[in-house]
């Protein structure tokens, strides 16, 4: 069975939707929300095949503008996809922040979550 890695705050629709359609769920720490295992940690047993979160829970708060590379460590390694929740407006700066990052990413809008995530799972 196939786990879908998620942050606080993210759609319970679309969390359900994943539970309807047979995938778990694993809440995700950034590190100081203590939602659920600390991104960093994620290893091969968790059998993630995605993550998905809003842009601002992969940011840290002592640095501005730049992506943590702790947090994103084992997304790198274990190259599990993550789909960042940006606002349309906006995904142009995510991008941007995102460039050189060395991981395999989607953007999508917060009302676009459960299509965009569905998709990437059955590729």
């Amino acid at each position: 069975m196939k786990t879908v890695g998620y942050t606080e705050g993210t759609n319970p629709e679309a969390l359900t939707n994943l539970a309807l359609e047979g995938y778990e769920t694993l809440p995700l720490s950034n590190g100081w929300d203590n939602h659920g295992k600390y991104i960093a940690h994620i290893n091969p047993t968790d059998n993630l095949a995605l993550v998905v979160g809003y842009f601002h829970k992969f940011m840290p708060i002592a640095k501005e503008y730049s992506i943590s590379e702790e947090i994103l460590s084992s997304l790198k390694i274990y190259k599990i996809p993550v789909v960042f929740i940006v606002p349309n407006d906006n995904q142009a700066k995510a991008k941007k922040m995102l460039t050189g990052k060395g991981i395999n990413y989607k953007l999508c809008s917060p009302t676009d979550v459960s299509k965009t995530v569905m998709a990437i799972l059955k590729s």
